[in-house]
């Protein structure tokens, strides 16, 4: 199996290599196709570490990861003669930067030690929201991402769904309680994880389905997605991710360019097949129905993590106004607050985001971290009423902000935020959406375009009808 994934490594390696010699364009969706393969990266952690050099090392070991990289260094060999297109015009880019310098500053009083991976790849992923754009020139290059995450997302959820059956078992931890099931987690580190990714995936496909109609990127991409994806997510046994599955579909459906009963209609399908789902789990049994129990209590759902928020609120209480330190809270668990840690805990790392934001940064982190979500939340919403005349660009805002709602949301149990790169890779799409980055190709109609409208996204406006010979002209007297 080893030997299996360091082929798929160095075949996603060559890939990298041709687009940026062929088309750098292509380096995107490469992206999308490397971050879920998170194996290397996850078996690699004892001889690597979590930290400092080798830990960043270990960080780029994830294909996806490293086709950001190759973004970066494209995005400077191609432009080094006009470096001011890799700089957008975006209202999104104050949040990123604030963000960015807010943990940076935040490592001058933490303890002396080695820095996470978190923070060490984190000025990658914001030069990525800078860069990335340019790559972006035009709804042919989001159709290929889409394309991208659609095939994925077909892999993982086949893998998932066959490591039910004690293929490819490769974490003994997620193993359940009865010893037989396995949590699907195919190639990402964690079953939650692979729940989120699916999650955004399922509503994609089925927008792209009823918006746009019949073509190739639907029926042979998107509809497979659709299918493989619901085994996949149920295989995965998350609850949260379900959850956030219900949410960003409840949301990217409302904010869809699509007719009100359209909108009623799948909101009651949806529920009544989900509770038709749910209703046979509860009658088979078994550990996932146990799960499925669970979430009925808002507690019970955080699990056996409960002692990670009340150490982060001990930690705040103890630094109320600038915390522990970026990146510090792990460390300051373990030393100074290692009595509120339970005998059988097994992870010491804080899976409730707010909390990690309170523990490390305190009050004038919390206060940041809120300004910027309220700052990328009005720039979303200003990019949704300026594609108002777009349908397509529409669907693409609604999808982009119900997918950054349950990435924020899903973090409050799982933890993964300012270090999860598909919140950088949607703010990226994002951003090329709001610049209408296919501005710097040759355009001839775009100059009365009102600034924030993204047009560049649209179809292309028909041909004028040739005039028959002999036809009086509209300009004859």
């Amino acid at each position: 199996m080893l030997e299996l994934g360091l082929a798929v490594f160095a075949g996603i390696a060559a890939l990298i290599a041709i687009a940026i010699v062929r088309e750098p364009r292509l380096l995107i969706p490469i992206v999308v196709l490397g971050l879920p393969i998170e194996y290397f990266a996850t078996v690699t952690v004892d001889d690597l570490g979590g930290g400092g050099v080798a830990g960043a090392i270990r960080a780029l070991l994830v294909p996806g990861k490293a086709a950001m990289l190759a973004v970066l260094i494209a995005g400077a060999i191609r432009y080094r003669h006009e470096p001011g297109r890799l700089i957008p015009n975006s209202s999104l880019l104050l949040p990123v930067i604030l963000l960015v310098a807010i943990y940076v500053i935040g490592l001058g009083w933490a303890d002396p030690g080695l820095p996470p991976n978190a923070l060490l790849i984190l000025p990658m992923y914001a030069a990525f929201v800078f860069v990335a754009p340019a790559f972006i020139t035009g709804r042919i290059d989001l159709e290929r991402i889409w394309g991208a995450m659609f095939v994925i997302a077909i892999a993982v959820s086949l893998i998932a769904v066959v490591q039910r059956f004690g293929v490819f078992n490769w974490r003994e931890i997620l193993i359940q309680s009865d010893e037989v099931s396995y949590r699907s987690n195919a190639t990402f580190g964690d079953p939650n994880i692979l729940a989120r990714y699916l999650a955004m995936t399922i509503p994609l496909a089925a927008l792209l389905v009823l918006a746009t109609g019949p073509r190739r990127l639907t029926i042979y991409l998107a509809l497979p997605a659709l299918a493989a994806s619901t085994l996949g997510i149920v295989a995965s046994a998350s609850r949260s991710g379900w959850l956030i599955l219900l949410l960003i579909g409840f949301l990217a459906v409302w904010w869809a360019p699509l007719r009100l009963y359209t909108r009623v209609a799948l909101t009651t399908v949806s529920a009544v097949v989900l509770g038709s789902l749910l209703g046979l789990l509860l009658l088979q049994g078994g550990s996932d129905a146990q799960r499925v129990q669970t979430l009925w209590s808002g507690v019970e759902v955080i699990g056996q993590r409960e002692f990670l928020i009340r150490a982060g609120i001990a930690m705040w209480k103890d630094n109320p106004l600038i915390g522990v330190g970026a990146g510090n809270y792990q460390d300051s668990l373990i030393v100074s607050y290692l009595h509120l840690i339970p005998s059988w805990a097994r992870t010491t790392l804080s899976h409730t985001s707010f909390v990690s934001v309170l523990a490390e940064l305190g009050l004038v982190g919390a206060a940041a971290f809120t300004f910027i979500s309220f700052r990328i939340g009005l720039a979303m919403v200003r990019l949704y009423r300026g594609a108002r005349d777009e349908p397509y660009a529409r669907l693409v805002v609604g999808w982009l902000a119900a997918s950054l709602v349950g990435i924020v949301l899903h973090s409050q149990s799982e933890g993964r935020l300012i270090d999860e790169p598909y919140l950088w890779l949607l703010l990226a799409i994002a951003v090329a959406v709001e610049t209408r980055s296919a501005s710097i190709e040759p355009q001839t109609e775009t100059a009365t375009v009102p600034a924030r409208v993204p047009v560049a996204f649209a179809a292309p406006a028909p041909a004028p009808q040739p005039q028959h010979a002999g036809a009086p002209s509209s300009s004859a007297s």
